[in-house]
């Protein structure tokens, strides 16, 4: 399993990245939580907030309180160009993130977001609820996979039943997991991955009847998976 080590937090390390992914995963409050995050290690001065989300009633408001709250610029871009021009002004940031609208996985405009974001400078974070079925997040992780993927953070821990399924779907796509989000309070609910609670916490509290309890030799083929993977992507463990 792929995580992200302190020392390689994005917060420190700065960048453009946008949080895509689909409909009610927290993708605002995410943004929210990591700009609070670079607020307080660098100064207001040095964070952006972009949303490419004109669409939805009130998400570019939701943004600009944050902003407000934080004491950063808010910018609202409608397409590639305006993204370009606006990603040139803002040159000077030392983070820059971009919030985006949410649309299904199968929705034919998030080949169109993902494009956007083609030959240029920013990396995306797809967010994966941790209550999702495994079988769609698997949908989810095909429809915004691409180059320019950074890696992943899982949202919605603490709504979740049980988190095997979203675990199962990080390593088998080889996602590098950079942040779990376990609540709504910003910044505090969003957290570095840990690795070994991470998998402790896949594997347990699962009913006996459940059809999604691991049997038998189960978990080690799938610890050894995860190891494999990272091995092959040149990952740490952590």
């Amino acid at each position: 399993m792929l995580t992200i080590a302190p020392k390689n937090d994005i917060v420190d390390r700065g960048g453009i990245y946008a949080l895509v992914g689909p409909t009610g995963v927290g993708k605002t409050t995410t943004t929210a939580k990591l700009a609070a995050r670079c607020v307080l290690r660098h100064g207001a001065s040095k964070v952006a907030l972009v949303t490419t989300d004109g669409y939805r009633i009130g998400a570019h408001e939701q943004l600009r309180i944050y902003g407000r709250i934080l004491g950063v610029s808010v910018h609202l871009v409608k397409d590639a160009e305006e993204l370009s021009q606006t990603l040139s002004d803002l040159q000077h940031k030392h983070m820059i993130l971009v919030d985006t609208m949410g649309m299904s996985q199968r929705d034919r405009m998030v080949g169109e977001q993902v494009a956007m974001f083609e030959n240029s400078n920013v990396k995306r974070l797809l967010l994966l609820s941790a209550t999702g079925r495994g079988d769609t997040l698997d949908d989810v992780v095909r429809a915004y996979s691409g180059p320019d993927l950074a890696g992943c953070i899982l949202s919605k821990v603490d709504e979740a039943a049980g988190i095997a399924s979203a675990i199962d779907v990080i390593i088998r796509h080889g996602l590098r997991l950079h942040y779990v989000s376990n609540g709504q309070r910003v910044p505090e609910d969003l957290h570095l991955p840990n690795r070994a609670y991470l998998l402790h916490r896949a594997f347990k509290d699962v009913p006996e009847a459940s059809p999604h309890r691991l049997g038998g030799l189960e978990p080690g083929l799938m610890m050894a998976s995860a190891g494999s993977g990272m091995v092959a992507a040149g990952g740490r463990r952590g």
